[in-house]
């Protein structure tokens, strides 16, 4: 019961709630054994810390679908004969499937029917106390949080070099972090629709990974491939485009 290392990894498991009770009682943060505690409950997560001791979190979203997709592929793996022909529509309208899981997780509502003032709070939430980073743009989210809590590679350190090898190697991002259902599919519209609060959160992330870039970083906004955007030519683009559409629409109309 005492926290104790085995092969380099700390013995408690803080992405269960019982891990997560345990840490707590044995003093997990002011131990100082940690500097980085990882789990999927944030209201359980935040217990942990005390006035004397705060937390400063992070996430890194992922996109609704491919999360959901993702957590059913490992449930099928890890259990197989309680997934033997159960696909994934009709796991997520079992009970057993946890809808909109990151705005329930955000509010510590975990049963019920979720509103539009649930979502409005958990946007509260991540704008204030989060930040933010996307799973599809793990580069640009890594190099975020190195800057934000300061952290230097120290020689001679695997888990450094380890990321410093991941953050300078090319990464396709589109294959890498999204998932096989097709977007516009109907089984990604029902995924989407099972999912539509997480799915207006994520969008308001998105929103505040961009403007948490500028504001927090310094950055300036980027596309997924890093190269900043140019709002002008954009903007102009998009003019000249209505311009075309208005005039291919006036000779059309005169044939």
């Amino acid at each position: 019961e005492s926290l104790t290392f085995v092969d380099g990894v700390l013995n408690v498991d803080t992405q269960t709630l019982a891990g997560l009770k345990r840490a707590q009682e044995t003093n997990l943060v002011d131990s100082g054994l940690v500097d980085v505690i990882v789990s999927s409950y944030f209201f359980e997560g935040m217990m942990l810390f005390k006035p004397t001791h705060k937390g400063r979190v992070f996430t890194l979203l992922p996109h609704p679908v491919y999360q959901t997709e993702s957590l059913y592929l490992s449930l099928k793996q890890r259990y197989p004969g309680k997934f033997n022909g159960v696909g994934i529509e009709d796991w997520i309208q079992s009970d057993s499937f946890n809808d909109n899981w990151v705005v329930r997780s955000l509010v510590n509502y975990r049963k019920g029917a979720l509103t539009e003032e649930h979502v409005t709070v958990a946007k509260v939430i991540l704008s204030r106390k989060f930040v933010v980073g996307i799973s599809q743009y793990p580069l640009e989210s890594m190099k975020r949080l190195v800057m934000y809590y300061g952290w230097n590679e120290v020689s001679g350190d695997d888990s450094f070099e380890c990321m410093h090898q991941f953050m300078n190697q090319e990464v396709d991002e589109d294959v890498s972090f999204e998932g096989r259902i097709e977007r516009g599919s109907e089984r990604w519209n029902l995924l989407t629709s099972v999912n539509k609060y997480d799915m207006e959160l994520y969008y308001f992330a998105l929103q505040l990974f961009a403007k948490q870039g500028s504001t927090l970083f310094g950055r300036p906004y980027v596309d997924k491939t890093g190269t900043p955007i140019d709002f002008a030519k954009l903007r102009a683009q998009r003019e000249q485009e209505q311009l075309d559409q208005f005039f291919n629409s006036l000779l059309q109309g005169g044939e």
